[in-house]
């Protein structure tokens, strides 16, 4: 057995998930780089990511279907076949040739939303997972005719929803509750971390922010807006995208957010006045208030 053989065997008794990582790695990091133009959706969690992926879905160009994580690819789940398959109601053999015959990370994920779009009969793919707001520089590596998407919302009131996300498991196709209590220090963090991640590219052309509060208030100047961005004419069926059905509105596959299928509301601007504890006034003012007054939700800790 040579060095390199017996490192690998070492590294796999050690670390597992890193002898893993070691052969999707050099998939992920290959040089292939797209023509397609995406329209990719990021943001912190419980902040209007899967609302605004429905209203995109709505309109006749654009595929975008559920969450598939795989511009995240650093996260295993991503390459499993079979969830996909169940997502997106095609055939894991299907999908396991894509991947066979692709070289790298980012062709099958071209690759395979290419053949979504052929399914549906769309011309653009669109994909919708919040962690992509951690991706982004993948993303206009791999994909430069990408247009970047990045959903923000009140860091109050998205803390006061992920304290109890998920909230729901999928048991025999219904959504049961999980009664989750979250710590604020997760959920706080949570949200400056993902903020900032897309704040950085705030300068670049293909980068946009859409608040979830203007989306829900303003919805007819916000959507066009950002089909305005996307050089796109905006459809007024989206704008009625609660009257589509279809097999993407299915919520058991995406359990957490079943309300994005349902009428817009604004019951949930503002919830923190009620939720928060004085307690938890005080956390987020000094481990976030500073993100919230740049974001121009709040112009002091005077609240």
């Amino acid at each position: 057995m040579n060095m390199a053989s017996t490192s690998r065997v070492l590294i796999s008794r050690l670390d597992p998930l890193a002898f893993r990582m070691a052969g999707i790695l050099p998939r992920y990091r290959g040089d292939y780089v797209s023509d397609s133009a995406p329209i990719i959706i990021g943001g912190c969690g419980r902040s209007g990511t899967t609302l605004l992926r429905v209203i995109l879905d709505t309109h006749s160009e654009i595929c975008c279907g559920p969450e598939s994580n795989l511009l995240c690819c650093w996260r295993p789940r991503g390459y499993v076949i079979s969830s996909l398959a169940r997502r997106f109601e095609m055939d894991s053999e299907e999908i396991r040739a894509l991947f066979n015959d692709s070289r790298t990370h980012a062709e099958f994920i071209d690759r395979f939303f290419a053949r979504v779009c052929e399914n549906e009969n769309a011309k653009f793919w669109s994909e919708k997972s919040p962690r992509n707001v951690h991706a982004i520089d993948y993303i206009f590596r791999h994909f430069p005719k990408a247009r970047f998407i990045h959903m923000i919302r009140d860091g109050r009131d998205t803390v006061c929803s992920l304290r109890n996300h998920p909230r729901h498991r999928v048991v025999n196709g219904e959504l049961i509750p999980t009664n989750i209590d979250n710590p604020i220090s997760y959920c706080v963090n949570r949200w400056v971390t993902d903020v900032e991640a897309g704040l950085k590219y705030r300068n670049d052309p293909r980068y946009i922010e859409v608040r979830y509060e203007d989306l829900v208030l303003r919805s007819r100047e916000s959507v066009e807006k950002l089909f305005e961005f996307l050089q796109m004419p905006m459809e007024e069926d989206v704008l009625a995208y609660h009257q589509v059905k279809s097999e993407s509105r299915d919520v058991t596959k995406f359990p957490q957010n079943p309300e994005a299928v349902k009428p817009m509301y604004s019951s949930a601007i503002g919830r923190w006045q009620d939720s928060f504890s004085d307690a938890d006034r005080e956390y987020f003012k000094r481990h976030a208030g500073e993100t919230l007054r740049q974001l121009g939700y709040a112009e002091s800790d005077k609240w």
